[in-house]
């Protein structure tokens, strides 16, 4: 493959991800914030984090996480802890009731997601389950590239503002 033809290739990746992930925001998770979404798996996955990392994680400014950190406390999804290897500094957990909330949520996007493939044709539909068996691999190996080298480039100004 040329320079040309891989860049080319390399932008219809990046336009498919992000019609992904506009297909989840705008359709599928209605009822709650992507970035507390996120907030949720992360903590799930990943246990206590700190708030700096999980506004970085987020792609969202630390005031604006410490904002949504504490109306998820409010709510009792979150719960702040005392870093052990730093008094100085604060953990966020996710809660026993945080866990239920997640756990709702993904089903409910699952049932959203059912319904919305039964638009497509089942022929369109296997195609697409045959694409996404063969992109699921490479997608989780990009998140855990992306996770242990995060990009030092800002977003361009006409994305922050």
């Amino acid at each position: 493959m040329e320079r040309g033809e891989r860049t080319e290739f390399r932008a219809d990746i990046a336009e498919a991800l992000d019609g992904g992930a506009a297909l989840l925001a705008r359709f599928l998770a209605r009822g709650t914030s992507l970035t507390s979404r996120t907030v949720l798996r992360t903590l799930q996955e990943d246990g206590p984090t700190r708030l700096t990392e999980l506004a970085a994680a987020t792609g969202v400014s630390q005031p604006a996480m410490t904002q949504l950190v504490g109306r998820m406390e409010r709510e009792g999804l979150v719960v702040r802890l005392m870093d052990p290897a730093d008094a100085r500094a604060t953990l966020v957990d996710i809660t026993a009731a945080g866990r239920a909330v997640r756990s709702q949520l993904h089903e409910s996007l699952r049932e959203r997601l059912a319904e919305l493939l039964y638009t497509l044709s089942p022929h369109d539909e296997a195609t697409l389950g045959l694409a996404m068996r063969v992109a699921i691999p490479l997608i989780q190996q990009l998140t855990r590239h992306a996770a242990e080298s995060p990009t030092s480039q800002p977003a361009p100004a006409s994305l922050t503002t």
